[in-house]
């Protein structure tokens, strides 16, 4: 895999996660008067410019522990090294983080569960915190060249670390089914990418008996602004970066659109960014937004060794 490729797909998601975070809990109606229109400082955590939040922690972590392939176990003991030690933080702080997660990492370092049985199942359990740090499997996926049943279960099962519901799982599938569309067809028209990944979606779950289409709504593409719901629940932000994306044209109009719908702004963001660097590539995104980002030196040099595990 590409260097360009890997340095889009996670730094287009750090820089939207950066982005986003002083704007976090924004009405829309406070970002339609006020929208953001770069990187800011401060803000909702009184963060300085170019801090990442969780969603960026995690997907770090995520990565560092693929460099060594495959391994459950690994994957949560480097969860609970930024959840409980601050590793892979921008400031040495954990700022911020959802309750599934919280209670996730907490089965298994206090309570020593199996790493796959971790993850809530509950309904109320749909947050968006493990679509937004899916992409480095997804990267991986498509580097080793995974076939689909196995693409599903490493994506289930990362997911379920946190997140085990059906419905997050879906979204994460969907999220990787368009990803890959994306990577293994660049030169295509990127609505067309999109439309044709919610296509293998349906299908997949359509023929799997699953009740979990849901996640992509028939009309997203003929919504209007106003019906676009920017919550934490993990349906929204897949709807909020797929119709982002397929409404704008370039990487930078797709973040500012995503972070101006406010509500969780920094992981609608990300799971935006990502998606859109992957087409338009790592060259779309700002310098002055990707200069900023803290630590920049430290997620390429870990974006570098992953890049070296996956050859």
């Amino acid at each position: 895999m590409e260097k360009e490729t890997v340095y889009a797909g996670i730094l287009g998601g750090v820089v939207g996660d950066a982005l986003g975070v002083p704007y976090e809990f924004k009405s829309y109606s406070t970002m339609k008067k006020y929208p953001a229109i770069g990187m800011m400082s401060y803000g909702t955590y009184n963060q300085p410019k170019g801090t990442w939040s969780d969603d960026s922690s995690m997907t770090l972590a995520l990565m560092d522990s693929l460099i060594n392939g495959v391994d459950y176990e690994d994957m949560i003991e480097k969860f609970c090294e930024w959840f409980l030690n601050a590793k892979y933080t921008a400031r040495d702080d954990v700022f911020d983080y959802g309750g599934t997660t919280n209670h996730a990492l907490r089965n298994y370092y206090e309570k020593h569960k199996d790493p796959l049985e971790c993850g809530l199942t509950g309904e109320r359990d749909n947050g968006n915190g493990s679509l937004m740090r899916i992409m480095p499997m997804i990267l991986y996926i498509n580097a080793k060249n995974i076939d689909l049943n196995k693409q599903i279960e490493l994506i289930n099962n990362v997911s379920s670390l946190t997140h085990a519901h059906k419905t997050s799982t879906a979204s994460c599938n969907i999220y990787n089914f368009v990803v890959q569309e994306v990577l293994d067809n660049k030169d295509d028209d990127f609505k067309t990418l999109i439309e044709n990944g919610i296509d293998i979606s349906r299908n997949y779950y359509e023929n799997n008996d699953y009740e979990c289409f849901e996640t992509t709504y028939n009309n997203l593409f003929t919504l209007t602004d106003e019906y676009i719901h920017s919550t934490g629940y993990v349906v929204d932000s897949l709807n909020v970066a797929l119709y982002c994306c397929y409404h704008t044209n370039n990487y930078e109009e797709a973040i500012l659109k995503a972070v101006n719908y406010g509500g969780d702004t920094d992981t609608n963001a990300m799971i935006t960014g990502g998606l859109a660097a992957l087409y338009y590539g790592f060259e779309s995104i700002p310098s002055d937004w990707l200069n900023s980002i803290l630590k920049l030196d430290y997620i390429m040099t870990l974006c570098d060794d992953f890049i070296s595990s996956l050859k």
